[in-house]
């Protein structure tokens, strides 16, 4: 019986491949999980970095918040209205930061208590924004807007609670991946703590009458061309012209937006007998504070005649305006 002597050398062969591809394999596997850790580490700095500038931008509307509460009287109720819908905006901008980053298995202790803070924190300022409204447009001795207000308080409280958990997963975590010593946040027990009190704000909304919602208006008038002298009993002189006509300015002196304001200009001859002469516009809308001209032209004036006109700028039914809405004149065109 003979033997190949080729059957070991074969088999020697088999291990080297084996041992080799097993090689490439372990040192592949080392390169990805090196690349794995650099990536992982990288997003994890990514993420800590983010969260630390949102964090920056919270402290900044708690202090934002708190002056605004403390100064509660000093701006009108548009200024006050505008600064909440900022605020709001900005912790809606800062909470979709944080949705876009990648969260590692590092940060993800953090992330999800960051989430939770930077969330509460968002919702307390938009519940607050609603809960001020309502207090403002409520009746008297209504109190039911207080709740609301207790509600959004809360909501800012919470975050609070979740943001120092935060800081304290922060302390946990590897130095080498947080750039900066997180900032404190502190909405409800920071600097203005005294100020979150539902009762109190509430109390202060209700003494705030410049804050609450109001529709006025004043206007101003003068013919074309404008009276040159005042004669006897007040009538004004209007020079001799080929048309006569009243240019008249509605100012919105409230404090929130009015709509379809009806301008009606009335001309009446002085002792006349005859109807007299109606004529109106309407004015889609006047932003608060702002101001529409309106211009009434070819006025049948006869030279010579006295007349009485006014012009009278009016809202709905049951808003009670002041007088200075309406304006009038007494006047007599010149023949010559």
């Amino acid at each position: 019986m003979s033997y190949s002597d080729f059957g070991p050398h074969r088999r020697s062969r088999r291990r080297r491949n084996v041992i080799v591809l097993i090689t490439v394999l372990v040192i592949v596997g080392v390169l990805a999980l090196a690349v794995r850790y650099r990536t992982e580490r990288r997003e994890s700095i990514d993420y800590l970095s983010t969260a630390e500038e949102v964090a920056l931008q919270h402290a900044e509307m708690a202090d934002f918040l708190g002056v605004l509460f403390q100064g509660l009287g000093q701006e009108d109720r548009p200024a006050v209205e505008l600064r909440l819908d900022t605020l709001a905006l900005d912790a809606s901008e800062a909470r979709a930061r944080l949705d876009e980053l990648v969260v590692t298995r590092p940060v993800a202790e953090t992330s999800g208590l960051m989430t939770v803070a930077v969330s509460a924190w968002g919702d307390g300022v938009v519940t607050l924004k609603n809960a001020i409204i309502a207090v403002l447009d409520a009746e008297e001795n209504d109190l039911t807007a207080d709740e609301e207000l207790r509600a959004a308080f809360e909501m800012l409280r919470l975050g609070d609670r979740a943001y120092e958990m935060v800081i304290a997963s922060v302390a946990e975590l590897d130095p080498e991946i947080v750039p900066m010593d997180f900032p404190e946040v502190k909405y409800t027990t920071g600097d203005y703590s005294t100020l979150y009190k539902a009762e109190v704000i509430a109390e202060r909304l209700r003494r705030l009458g410049g804050l609450s919602e109001s529709r006025d208006l004043a206007i101003s008038a003068t013919t074309i061309p404008e009276p040159a002298s005042e004669g006897v009993g007040g009538i004004r002189i209007i020079p001799a012209s080929d048309e006569i006509a009243l240019e008249v300015t509605v100012s919105n002196t409230g404090n929130v937006l009015v709509e379809l304001v009806t301008l009606t200009v009335t001309l009446q001859r002085v002792g006349g007998v005859d109807d007299p002469i109606v004529l109106r516009q309407v004015i889609p809308a006047i932003e608060s504070p702002g101001s529409e001209v309106r211009l009434f032209e070819n006025l049948p004036a006869e030279p010579g005649v006295v007349y009485n006109i006014t012009a009278v700028a009016s809202l709905n039914e049951g808003d009670d305006l002041t007088e200075d809405n309406t304006f009038m004149l007494v006047f007599e065109r010149n023949a010559e």
